[in-house]
């Protein structure tokens, strides 16, 4: 919100490591999405691009989300609302444990917004294609956060709305 067009990356802190410690189960994790898989004598650009650009969502891996798009845009893109402020949102979500929520998270420039859609009716080890309306009128940007009935979550990166 402080208008900064910025990435939040997943990340751990590890103050120690011993051979009893579990880090994969807390360990975020950013998956990066990539047209194709790079290749080792290509060198790492490709992987500091997907990055650079918000081409990535982040999770400990229970929730993934594939594919997500506003008004057919993707992370680090922008979009022109019309002036009803309606936007689509299209999510592909793979999970393991059955879903509790989503939630479409915007902002306006100082206040942050929370619309939380109901997904418990969903079963474990499940692949879905959503779609959801949401109202952005006024609003800067957008990201969505999923989470299931263990409490693991994912998040994509930023939609910018443009004024």
């Amino acid at each position: 919100n402080w208008g900064l067009k910025k990435h939040v990356i997943g990340e751990a802190d590890l103050f120690s490591i011993e051979p009893e410690n579990e880090m994969y189960a807390h360990l975020n994790v950013n998956y990066i999405q990539l047209d194709k898989l790079p290749n080792f004598n290509g060198g790492w650009q490709p992987v500091l691009d997907a990055m650079r650009y918000g081409k990535f969502f982040t999770s400990t891996g229970e929730v993934l989300l594939p594919s997500f798009k506003v008004n057919g845009k993707g992370s680090n893109e922008t979009i022109e609302l019309n002036k009803s402020g309606k936007a689509k949102i299209e999510l592909e979500i793979n999970w393991t444990f059955p879903l509790n929520f989503a939630e479409i998270i915007s902002g306006d420039g100082e206040n942050v917004f929370r619309e939380r859609i109901n997904l418990d009716t969903t079963k474990a080890f499940g692949k879905q294609k959503f779609t959801f309306n949401s109202n952005l009128k006024n609003r800067t940007w957008v990201r969505v956060e999923v989470w299931d009935i263990a409490a693991n979550g994912a998040f994509t990166q930023t939609v910018w709305i443009k004024k």
